[in-house]
């Protein structure tokens, strides 16, 4: 599964804005059942997508049953993702098409 797949990047950005800031430093709270609902996906579709953005480096188990955190590098796949998706708009209005 790439991470730059529309679901993985999505559930990235999702995730990002669900972080909030504990003693324990910024991490997710909801369950997986609460993101799943939130993402609009079973947990079965859920669960390969949490393991590969893991796998990835892009998020974190902040500890086992409290949540997760997205990493630096999570942020920083967000951040580039982002600009090339803003170049890529630019690019279509330079040209004449929409998108």
């Amino acid at each position: 599964m790439s991470l730059l797949t529309s679901d993985s990047f999505q559930l990235l950005c999702l995730l990002e804005s669900l972080q909030a800031e504990t003693l324990d430093g910024p991490r997710v709270r909801e369950s997986q059942e609460e993101i799943a609902e939130l993402f609009h996906v079973s947990k079965g579709k859920l669960n390969p997508l949490m393991q590969a953005l893991v796998s990835s480096g892009c998020i974190q188990k902040h500890r086992a049953r409290s949540g997760y955190r997205v990493t630096p590098l999570g942020s920083q796949v967000i951040s580039h993702i982002g600009k090339l998706e803003a170049i890529e708009r630019r690019q279509k209005q330079l040209t004449g098409k929409a998108g």
